[in-house]
């Protein structure tokens, strides 16, 4: 998926509903800078696993942070692989 957003003058976007549902994005995203590109990731994304927490028997703080570890290594991955195809 890629789209053209506007800017306004205060700098916001507007996500679109397509990308919001799909990604399940309420009001709060996760947005970072990184080889000069905006990464904006849902803040939901342990919603489901919230749900079927008990009944998992792991320490819940140290899953999502090794989910958090593979998510950014898969972007960076990705993020590399898109600037390698646009330079070409």
């Amino acid at each position: 998926m890629e789209y053209e957003v506007r800017v306004d003058e205060k700098g916001r976007i507007l996500i679109p509903k397509e990308v919001r549902e799909k990604l399940n994005i309420t009001n709060v995203v996760k947005l970072k800078v990184e080889n000069n590109m905006i990464i904006i990731q849902s803040k939901d994304k342990y919603k489901i696993l919230d749900k079927y927490a008990g009944y998992f028997n792991v320490n819940w703080s140290e899953f999502t942070q090794d989910v958090d570890e593979l998510l950014n290594e898969a972007i960076d991955e990705r993020s590399k692989k898109w600037l390698k195809d646009i330079s070409t």
